[in-house]
């Protein structure tokens, strides 16, 4: 039997099957609860919410698929929604999808994305799920809205939606959480394409962001090379006051992150986990050969610091660092790195390659990149940290302001490090075993 060279230690990923949007990612009665979008097709099918548990995001109970279509709302799948902490209870939202018979595009008819709820003061009992939207709830909106979200100030709960207008504009639609009137809708100031997927509206050291990942862009702007891009806008005058958006910046400038979703994690730090991949791209994933696909970042630590959101890696990595790496040619599928001093480096593992000289970081691929481009990227590098696992790497400059995630498949993982006054180190392992 072939030999999976791309298994990786320290990211979540499926036995078998397609991975894709974290979902109701929370800290709850002592314990992290981390869904995940999940067909049991290797290239996608039926959406279903996978489930894992953890005491420390390091090591995880797989706890199987969790949730299923079972009422007629959501027929034709369980797609992406969050979890809510309110009165010692976690309350989940989610968008139910049906796809009528009929001669429809989909788009503008034809299709329901109905927003249902359900709940658990304990984390094993649930109680019966409810419709509180549908379609025809939505004013002015194609049959495009969903992930819903819930963000809460000053005592009162806003249910947030991505949404695609009827005149195919994407927006933010946000509702009085306990009277599920319509509240706003939200747009930007400058075209940010057709579809605003997988909202997360929360604050942080003091400012109100709004991370997203609109659909319709590519290349519209400089860098926004992928496929759909992921990016956040800082709120300066409050989700109760704003209705268009002045400030967009992309979150990550790598080939394969999407769908972030944050929550509060036992120290009350905002922490955000990602989707490794993005949907409709042209390249592709060789462990569809081992029957799976996709996988979610490792945890990372958000905060904002001079104008900007920044992302740094979160203690349940950094609890997994091991013994320094003293020699600058060596052969591990996990490990770590760190520069501080702004210098010139270059990295290869086999015939991928990341570099920096010139003021100019760039990632090339080879044939280890299945179709991904290569990249450059004008920057002023202060400090860098790497994570590479055996088949991506997740790369934090100028601390944590510029992030870099991508996918990339090795023929083999022979490393060599040309740089000076850097740090290399071995990374351990999360640990997931099956619930008993």
């Amino acid at each position: 039997m072939l030999a999976n060279n791309w298994k990786q230690n320290l990211h979540l990923e499926p036995i078998k099957g397609w991975l894709n949007d974290p979902n109701g990612l929370a800290y709850f009665n002592g314990k992290y609860h981390i869904f995940h979008q999940y067909s049991f097709e290797v290239n996608g099918g039926l959406k279903l919410w996978y489930y894992y548990t953890s005491s420390d995001l390091k090591n995880y109970e797989d706890r199987g698929v969790f949730l299923t279509p079972t009422i007629e709302e959501e027929t034709h799948g369980v797609y992406s929604g969050s979890a809510n902490i309110e009165d010692g209870k976690l309350v989940f939202y989610y968008t139910g999808n049906v796809k009528y018979q009929g001669d429809y595009d989909y788009v503008h008819a034809g299709r329901g994305h109905n927003t249902i709820s359900f709940e658990t003061e304990d984390g094993i009992n649930f109680t019966e799920k409810k419709c509180l939207l549908t379609t025809d709830d939505y004013p002015n909106m194609s049959n495009h809205v969903r992930d819903p979200k819930i963000f809460e100030k000053n005592g009162k709960k806003y249910l947030v939606l991505g949404a695609r207008d009827s005149n195919d504009y994407g927006c933010l639609l946000v509702y009085v959480k306990d009277t599920l009137k319509p509240y706003k809708t939200i747009y930007s100031q400058k075209n940010l394409g057709f579809m605003w997927e997988c909202p997360d509206y929360f604050e942080v050291d003091g400012k109100e962001i709004f991370m997203f990942s609109p659909q319709g862009i590519t290349r519209m702007y400089p860098y926004y090379e992928n496929m759909y891009q992921i990016g956040y806008s800082v709120v300066e005058d409050g989700i109760e006051n704003v209705d268009k958006l002045d400030n967009f910046t992309l979150l990550d400038y790598g080939h394969d992150f999407y769908a972030s979703q944050t929550f509060l994690d036992e120290d009350n730090n905002r922490v955000l986990i990602g989707w490794m991949y993005v949907p409709d791209s042209s390249y592709t994933n060789p462990t569809t050969k081992f029957g799976y696909q996709n996988c979610l970042t490792v945890p990372r630590v958000v905060n904002f610091k001079d104008g900007k959101v920044r992302q740094t890696l979160h203690k349940s990595v950094k609890d997994l660092l091991g013994k320094d790496i003293k020699t600058n040619h060596f052969n591990k599928n996990t490990w770590y790195y760190k520069q501080e001093h702004g210098e010139s480096f270059k990295i290869s593992v086999a015939d991928f390659k990341v570099s920096y000289e010139n003021k100019e970081l760039k990632i090339s691929f080879g044939i280890s990149g299945y179709g991904r481009n290569d990249r450059k990227y004008k920057l002023d590098l202060e400090d860098v940290e790497i994570v590479f696992d055996s088949s991506s790497i997740e790369l934090f400059a100028n601390g944590g302001s510029f992030t870099i995630s991508t996918r990339f498949y090795p023929e083999n993982h022979d490393v060599k490090i040309l740089a000076t006054n850097y740090v290399a180190k071995e990374l351990g392992a999360i640990e997931i075993r099956e619930e008993n």
